[in-house]
């Protein structure tokens, strides 16, 4: 992961860097991956996970490694996949974002 330059906006304002994000688990299938701000502990939410969320990035992660070696019409083909599959990443997340933080 690259490092990330983050700001506590939202307590005391400290500025540090982000070069990983913890993972805690909420029960058996869904994951937060989150920051915390080290002079006040604040927590950033940054997305949560289940295990179908998981299986699509491995699958993407997969996908990213094809469209390495491989010619311009295959491409624009694998460029499709990497859309429907991003936009269920993204459509999943909010789901549980929505079912955990409304909890």
């Amino acid at each position: 992961m690259e490092v990330l330059y983050a700001k506590c906006n939202k307590s005391c304002g400290y500025k540090f860097y982000v070069q990983y994000f913890k993972k805690e688990r909420l029960n058996h299938t869904i994951e937060k991956n989150y920051f915390s701000c080290p002079n006040c502990g604040r927590e950033y939410v940054c997305y949560y996970t289940d295990d179908n969320i998981r299986k699509l990035q491995g699958e993407l992660r997969k996908l990213y490694l094809e469209m390495k070696n491989v010619n311009s019409f295959q491409f624009d083909k694998l460029k499709k996949i990497e859309s429907t599959l991003k936009h269920s990443i993204c459509n999943s997340m909010a789901e549980i974002k929505n079912m955990v933080e409304s909890s």
